[in-house]
């Protein structure tokens, strides 16, 4: 983890109330931290999310919607409609923990390609 990354992080933790300081203590795995915060509203650096939540957004120009996924199990998580929102399906990401990252429908099909042999 970069400097500039631990000297944000450690701001974000001042901020914290006790208790919300108890809570992140509690918290076992990045995962974990990354599930609080989102249910805290506290919004963590996009490194941070990047590096532990991962998770995608991508527009499928099929159904005309942004699709938030998660990478590691491939599931969806939610959908947001209209062309135009991307600005609304990267909040969402972030509130279910996830990190905002775009991806294009063919960075998604290789991935769904790549999911598919790992779980044959």
């Amino acid at each position: 983890m970069d400097e500039k990354l631990k000297k944000e992080l450690l701001e974000i933790y001042d901020s914290l109330s006790d208790e919300q300081k108890e809570k992140v203590k509690e918290c076992k795995t990045m995962e974990e931290v990354s599930a609080f915060a989102a249910k805290e509203g506290i919004e963590l650096p996009d490194e941070m999310l990047d590096e532990i939540a991962g998770g995608y957004v991508f527009y499928d120009v099929y159904t005309y919607k942004y699709r938030i996924i998660n990478d590691k199990t491939g599931d969806l998580l939610d959908t947001v409609s209209g062309s135009g929102n991307e600005e609304s399906a990267k909040k969402r990401a972030r509130e279910l923990g996830q990190s905002d990252k775009m991806i294009s429908s063919d960075e998604w099909i290789k991935l769904e390609e790549k999911n598919r042999k790992k779980s044959c």
